[in-house]
Parts: C-alpha cells; sequence; structure tokens
C-alpha cells in the first residue's frame, strides 16, 4: 500500500476534479447532440414510410428516397455509436458535416435532372397515345339502345 502524503492528495483530488468538470462540461455540449440525433434517426424513418406508402420502387422519386433514407440513417447512426462510446471532437463533427453534404448533393444536384427527365419521357408517351389514338379517341360512342 502506498502511503500519500497531504499535498500529494490535495494534487490528486484537483487533478481529478480538473478532468470531471472538464468532462461535465463536454457531457452537457454532446447530451443535446446526441438526442438530436437519436430524432432525426427516428424521423428520417418516420417520414420515409409515409412519403413512400404505395409508391415504393416507382420511378425516380422512389430512388430518391431510398438515397435520402440510407444517408441519414448512416450520418445520425454514426452519431448515435459515437456517443455510444463518448467518441467527442472531429468524428461527429466530421460524420455530420459529410452526411449534410451528401443530402444536399443527393436532392440539389443529382435527382432535379433525372426528375424533370422522368417528367419529359411521360409528357411524350401521352403526346404518343393521343396521337396514336387519333381524333376518334375523344369522340364518344353513341348510346344506342337496340
Amino acid at each position: 500500500m502506498v502511503a500519500y502524503s497531504l499535498t500529494q492528495t490535495r494534487t490528486l483530488l484537483c487533478w481529478v476534479n480538473r478532468n470531471l468538470a472538464s468532462e461535465d462540461k463536454m457531457f452537457r455540449f454532446y447530451t443535446p447532440f446526441w438526442i438530436a440525433n437519436l430524432v432525426l434517426f427516428l424521423a428520417t424513418i418516420l417520414v420515409y414510410s409515409f412519403a413512400t406508402r404505395g409508391a415504393r420502387g416507382r420511378g425516380v422519386v422512389g430512388d430518391e428516397w431510398e438515397y435520402i433514407l440510407w444517408i441519414s440513417l448512416g450520418t445520425f447512426g454514426m452519431n448515435l455509436v459515437y456517443a455510444a462510446f463518448q467518441w467527442y471532437g472531429i468524428f461527429p463533427i466530421a460524420t455530420t458535416l459529410v452526411g449534410l453534404l451528401a443530402l444536399r448533393d443527393t436532392v440539389t444536384k443529382r435527382f432535379p435532372p433525372l426528375l424533370a427527365a422522368e417528367a419529359q419521357h411521360a409528357a411524350l408517351l401521352r403526346t404518343r397515345r393521343q396521337v396514336a389514338d387519333g381524333v376518334e379517341a375523344t369522340i364518344r360512342p353513341a348510346n344506342r339502345r337496340g
């Protein structure tokens, strides 16, 4: 057993108190961060399930929702893992920034041209169908009773 002097004990207690105080400050900052990530994680799943109800796997909009879902789950899920293992600092900040930039690029750069092309293709098919049906498609047949 090691015997400590009174000054050594005071020094050790001061060092422990300083470290606990700094951890307490980090905990107060990090608690709202992981709670917000948990709320966003669950909200992403909820919004995806309602937004794609009845439209799963249908066209570009379905693909866009899939991208948004997986990017969001990856970003917010990794931040929850960081919170569980108490990894503070650059990891959560970098993950959040990369995830938000990927979401922004998905919504603003990747899918708008695809959505416009899909709308243009639908309009072309509608026009072709009208031309192929001809004028007769707009005339109602006479309701004759025999």
